[in-house]
């Protein structure tokens, strides 16, 4: 089993924490995407309940998928509604790759209401040019609020207008207990979701080249506003010590946290074999390092990758 050791890198990421204060893609044409399409259902027949296995979780939802054979493999209150913080940025980066306009995009974004509300931001300047693959980047690996306003506005030329999108594309890929009122995560009670949806969102999406691409990359340089390099980094793999499991290794996943959502975690890990998706909701922060939504993410993995195992033995 892995274990933890002593970290020496405190863990910040804005509102993706508890206030505690290399390749790129050419963007063109918007993405065609089809007005019907086979949605996705998994199956429940395999699954294990918390009751079922030996794991003392920090988590109140958590919903594990094998993508390859769609079997739900253990599910913890996973259709029950959550609230999902950052991982909200999954569908923020999808809606802009579908949708995306140009490869150029004027950052714009109200920067003091942002501040005050404690989002976290990429450090991008007001009315600077940045590329689309900057910006979507900035969206996914930094979480930044700067990032995904300039986005919504780019793609829509309203934030209530790409909101709407969201909500759009959610109903097409079958969330059916998702809605969502803003781009960012940040806390709204009429800004919801399910494990079991998160996991939907996430199948499609990684069938996206350039999604994948940007959810499994642990850091992406870019130039700063004063001309300096400088890198953005990956909210979940900042917060790992090491990406290898027992009997595997996780891959890419998008971090979140608010007060009434708790540390949240969207993952993909392999076995080497088939690639599993691992939604959770609801940690309660408490200081430890590594945090506990990645403590279960370990724990919960690991005990499934040896039941495979032993199973296939």
């Amino acid at each position: 089993m892995f274990l933890w050791g002593s970290a020496s890198h405190l863990w910040m990421q804005g509102v993706d924490l508890p206030p505690q204060t290399t390749s790129n893609f050419a963007a063109g044409a918007e993405i065609y995407v089809p007005e019907t399409m086979q949605l996705t259902s998994f199956q429940q027949s395999l699954a294990l309940t918390y009751e079922d296995v030996g794991i003392s979780l920090y988590s109140t939802h958590a919903l594990l998928i094998n993508l390859d054979t769609g079997e739900i493999l253990f599910d913890h209150r996973g259709s029950e509604r959550a609230y999902p913080a950052s991982v909200t940025k999954i569908m923020t980066v999808l809606v802009g790759l579908e949708h995306a306009r140009s490869d150029e995009l004027v950052v714009y974004a109200d920067f003091d209401a942002l501040f005050q509300a404690n989002s976290t931001m990429a450090g991008f300047v007001y009315g600077e040019t940045r590329t689309l693959s900057e910006v979507l980047y900035a969206s996914m690996l930094s979480s930044g609020a700067d990032a995904t306003t300039t986005l919504a506005y780019h793609v829509a030329d309203s934030y209530q207008g790409f909101v709407d999108l969201m909500n759009e594309t959610a109903e097409r890929l079958g969330m059916y207990n998702t809605h969502f009122t803003n781009a960012s995560g940040l806390h709204d009670d009429n800004q919801y979701t399910t494990a079991y949806d998160i996991a939907l969102l996430l199948d499609y999406a990684l069938t996206h080249t350039h999604f994948r691409e940007i959810f499994t990359t642990p850091t992406y340089p870019f130039i700063n506003s004063e001309g300096n390099e400088q890198m953005m980094e990956s909210t979940m793999f900042r917060s790992m010590p090491t990406t290898v499991l027992a009997g595997g290794e996780i891959l890419g996943g998008k971090t979140g946290y608010t007060t009434p959502a708790g540390l949240c975690l969207a993952s993909i890990a392999t076995d080497g074999t088939n690639e599993f998706v691992l939604i959770t909701f609801g940690a309660t922060p408490t200081g430890l390092i590594p945090p506990e939504h990645v403590r279960d993410a370990f724990a919960i993995y690991e005990y499934f990758f040896g039941l495979e195992n032993t199973i296939e033995e």
